[in-house]
């Protein structure tokens, strides 16, 4: 097996956390000269250089540390937004579409409830026109509203159409779009006048950003 090596240092040591690595690197040219870097797709970050082996491997221990402490947080972050009551009742099932977004069943009843924190980031205003505020949510109710949230979802890429043995390729959107354009009219009207063409646009200037670097 081929050593590894970057910019003249032997990779002696890796942790992986998540999809990040750690790795430590002994010099190979200079004598007690060590170096812990953090990876990720084949590139490395952060140098963090060493005199002695115990110090360099201290620094690997405490920067994975870290990282674990980091997505712990998110994972808390997450789970405090998660809603336990809803307007419809007591929460018995809960789904994540994306972040901060949830599908919620109670006994009788459900819908979508999105945590403010994120609204303004994943939904237009004319979507969010369409809920109703309840508590640190917006909220969409299952008949429908939901499907409001749903459609935008799809159009931002954070969630995508189920295909099963119930839908088939197409037949979710379908289902979908016909539910807006029945219930929420306006919003539809607004979705094809103008949330598509400024979803395109920032589409293109994020493929344009990309190619200039």
């Amino acid at each position: 097996m081929s050593q590894r090596t970057n910019a003249g240092y032997i990779i002696t040591d890796s942790v992986h956390v998540g999809d990040t690595e750690f790795v430590l690197g002994v010099s190979q040219h200079i004598p007690n000269d060590f170096v812990t870097w953090r990876c990720s797709d084949g590139n490395y970050y952060w140098g963090h250089y060493h005199s002695n082996l115990f110090s360099a491997q201290k620094d690997l221990v405490e920067r994975t540390a870290e990282r674990v402490a980091e997505i712990q947080d998110v994972l808390d972050a997450k789970k405090v937004m998660e809603p336990g009551y809803s307007p419809w009742g007591k929460v018995q099932s809960c789904h994540t579409l994306c972040d901060g977004v949830y599908s919620v069943g109670t006994e009788s009843h459900g819908g979508i409830m999105v945590h403010q924190i994120v609204a303004g980031n994943v939904l237009s205003g004319a979507a969010i026109k369409c809920g109703f505020t309840d508590g640190s949510y917006l909220c969409f109710e299952e008949d429908c509203d939901a499907q409001v949230v749903i459609r935008e979802l799809m159009d931002r890429k954070l969630y995508q159409a189920p295909v099963n043995e119930h839908y088939p390729p197409g037949k979710y959107e379908s289902v979908i779009d016909a539910s807006v354009q029945r219930n929420h009219p306006e919003y539809w009207a607004f979705r094809k006048t103008h949330l598509l063409k400024a979803l395109q646009n920032r589409e293109q200037n994020k493929t344009n950003k990309e190619r200039e670097r």
